[in-house]
């Protein structure tokens, strides 16, 4: 299904707001490793991440949908209290953020960016937290 380019030029604007507001809030869960982060860091996060997922299914976007839900997943799991956030996890989710950015910047051509290697390595770590 295509949708006309205002809406998806409102969604490219809207989540590039959202990872980028976000990058210093992973940097500051990154800081506090090992210890409870921030209940509304987190939420923040998991939000902006939950935004782009939904708006990018409704859109068609599937490898933006795809890649965003695994990091929403682990993001859940650090809300729920079911992991913490240590160097590894929030260095893949930042790869996550990167990648989304690139899918972004060229969002015609997104459906043929390789996400195979960051996915792989963020739904290892959520195997690990969920085990």
């Amino acid at each position: 299904m295509k949708y006309d380019a205002e809406l998806v030029n409102e969604f490219v604007a809207e989540s590039r707001e959202h990872l980028a507001d976000i990058e210093d809030d992973l940097l500051q869960m990154e800081r506090a490793a090992g210890s409870v982060p921030s209940p509304a860091v987190v939420d923040k996060v998991f939000r902006a991440i939950h935004s782009i997922k939904g708006a990018a299914g409704f859109l068609g976007f599937r490898k933006i949908n795809d890649l965003s839900h695994v990091m929403e997943t682990i993001l859940q799991t650090i809300r729920a209290g079911e992991a913490k956030p240590d160097s590894k996890t929030v260095d893949a989710l930042l790869s996550g953020v990167d990648l989304l950015k690139t899918m972004l910047d060229d969002i015609e051509h997104c459906e043929s960016v390789d996400i195979q290697k960051v996915h792989d390595n963020l739904s290892s770590l959520l195997a690990k937290q969920v085990s």
